[in-house]
This record gives structure tokens, sequence and C-alpha cells, in this order.
């Protein structure tokens, strides 16, 4: 006996998914123009409404079998799945293990300090929400007169009200004071060097673009007929001015964001790398390796307003850098160059930041050189 069985199932507005006994497909589209996805290809449906007229015509393959032959016939599937790791990876290590022999207790003071002020929050948060519950009762005991003609519990309510006051006041107070002062006595020579440090930072914080550079592979210029010799990932990212979670100093921190790890945070003698209030390394700023070099970029995106273009290079060239005219739409790319600041321990910090402004970038490396020798 023959059966039929066909179910459709709404999505979206203008997406459907069929269930019947031949399997699963998929229709998207309005009534009289739509497009089927099934596994043996995608087929286009054009029909005029009420007539009876209509036509379907495969467009493409759509999984299954047609699109695994097609597979079979271009690369293996072990190469399908291979992903290519890096060559050069910026990522430092685990933020607990980058700290100095010897600030190992600094970092433990710190992180103490920022449980102990989420412990604090806490605790404030549960005498305002007290504090609150007793102003209400004081509220509705006035309104039915109860507070009036009822000394002792007006006398109750007072003492309740005054004592959470007092509690909360306490608290704030030892939330406030749940930090670890970082400040480092510096002669006049020093002291100048780090108002350097932090003028040249402020002045680097202003450049056009920042990236944070996480990954660099090397290029085979004749293979992929590329002019340029390395490809790297870049996020766009932010230097500024603001606060660690547990430290005090004199001066704001300058702070390096950092899009594949701990944020830097850099004080007058110390490199710290914070990723959570429970999960810093601090490092001391004699032992940070200072990089800075000038690149050439390939650059494909936007040209920052503040760089300078030093040349162009064909997307696809000879080996000579020539045009290589086997690709019709081949276009020439600017060539901008950019500064790269790298710091490094021994410790396990490998960071990369490229400046759109080189002149700020190796300016700000100079001063904070010049600053590390004097300590």
């Amino acid at each position: 006996m023959a059966w039929a069985f066909r179910k459709r199932i709404k999505v979206i507005p203008g997406v459907y998914i069929n269930l019947s006994k031949s399997g699963i497909s998929a229709n998207t589209g309005v009534r009289g123009a739509s497009l089927t996805f099934r596994s043996d290809g995608v087929y286009r449906n054009l029909g005029l409404p009420g007539t009876g007229v209509y036509s379907r015509q495969k467009v493409g393959d759509y999984g299954g079998s047609a699109r695994d032959e097609g597979a079979d016939q271009e690369f293996a599937p072990d190469e399908a799945c291979e992903v290519a790791a890096p060559d050069y990876s910026f990522i430092s290590a685990d933020p607990l293990a980058v700290t100095s022999e010897g600030l190992q207790g600094l970092q433990q003071a710190v992180i103490d300090a920022n449980r102990q002020k989420q412990e604090l929050t806490s605790d404030a948060e549960s005498i305002k929400g007290s504090l609150s519950l007793l102003r209400f009762g004081e509220v509705l005991s006035k309104v039915c007169l109860i507070y009036f003609f009822v000394p002792s519990l007006k006398r109750s309510i007072q003492a309740g009200i005054k004592g959470r006051q007092d509690a909360l006041k306490e608290v704030i107070e030892s939330i406030a004071a749940s930090a670890v002062s970082l400040a480092v006595e510096m002669d006049a020579d020093c002291s100048s060097a780090h108002q350097n440090v932090q003028s040249t930072f402020d002045a680097l914080t202003r450049c056009s673009c920042i990236w944070d550079i996480t990954s660099g592979t090397d290029i085979d210029r004749v293979k992929s007929r590329s002019a340029a010799s390395m490809s790297v990932e870049r996020s766009i990212t932010k230097c500024l001015r603001k606060d660690l979670p547990g430290i005090t100093s004199p001066e704001t921190p300058l702070v390096f964001l950092n899009r594949n790890g701990a944020d830097i945070y850099m004080y007058s003698g110390f490199f710290v790398m914070f990723e959570s209030p429970s999960r810093m390394g601090i490092l001391d700023i004699t032992e940070l390796e200072v990089e800075y070099e000038a690149t050439r970029f390939v650059e494909t995106d936007a040209i920052p307003p503040d760089s300078q273009q030093v040349g162009e290079v064909w997307e696809k060239s000879n080996k000579d850098g020539s045009r290589d005219k086997r690709y019709a739409e081949n276009r020439q790319l600017p060539v901008i160059e950019y500064g790269e600041i790298t710091f490094r321990s021994g410790s396990g910090i490998c960071e990369k930041y490229m400046f759109s402004d080189p002149g700020k970038a190796e300016e700000f490396a100079n001063t904070l050189q010049a600053f590390k020798s004097l300590l």
C-alpha cells in the first residue's frame, strides 16, 4: 500500500524545514520564487501562483554524494581539515607564572587584597539590603502609628538603622583600604626619566591605529606570488591609563590592552600582567626586554592618517617585484611604515604591538630603555 508522509516546520519567516520519507530539505523564498536545498543539490523553483504553471531547475550541489565526489577530486580529507599552525606566536605564559623571583609575596598580597575587597563588597550589599528593610519597617510602623505609641519599638528601629549605617561606613572604608601600595623611591634622574616615559606614552595613545599582533606566518613568495615575506594576525587594540584592582600608586599606570591574553599594566618599577583580580603576574621592570623595530607592511585596509606610505607592490608579483600579468585583476597595494614594540622576559612574557605612527613608538621605546638603565 502506498503511503505518504510530509511535515513542514516553520523556522523563521521565509525559511522552512521539510521532513519526508525521501529525507530532509530546506526551503527559502516566497510563493512563486524559492530555493530548495536537498541532499542531492540546490533547486530553483519558479511559478505563477494559482495557475499550476511552474518549473524546477537544479542550480548547484549541496551536501550529499554530489558534494563528496567533488571534494574527493579536489583534495584529500586530511588536507581539508588540517589548519597550519603559525610560525611565530606572541602569547605570554600564564600570568601566575611570570612573576619575578622575590615578588611572589607582593603578587599574593595583591590577590589577597582583591579577594578581601570582593568579600567586603558582598558584606556591604547585605548591609544595604538589611538597612532598606529596616527603613521600610520604620515607614510602615509610622503609617500604622505604632512607631509613635510604642517607644521601645521606636528606639529599637533607630538603634538598628544607626548600627547598620555605622557598619556600612566601616565596610566601605575597608573596601577602599583593600589594596597594596606600589611606590618606588627614585632620585632626581630616575624621576625625570620616568616622566619622559609617561609623556611619550601619552603621545603613543594618540596614534590613529594600534594593533596587537598575535601571530605571524612566513610566506612562500614564489608559490604565493606575493611581495610580502610574512603574514601576520593582528587585532585593533588601545593604550590608555587606568587603575588596576588591588593596587594603589601615586600615578595611574600605563596600560596596553591585550587581545589574546592578560593586559599589561606598567608602573614605575613593575610590569604587571593582569587577567583577573585573582590571576596576575608581577615582573621587576629591570627584567623586561623592550625591542623597537620599524617595519614595512603591505596594507590591505584603510591607511591611517598618521602613517607614511613608502612604496607600492603588486598583489601578485614576479620574483623581481614586477607585475605578474597572469592575473587580470592584479592590483597595486600600498607599503606603509609602522612601528613595532615587543615585550619579552625570561619568565615567559612575549607580546608585540604595532603602531601607525612609528616615530611615537620609537620615542616611547627609547625613553623606557633609558629609564630602565637608571634603575
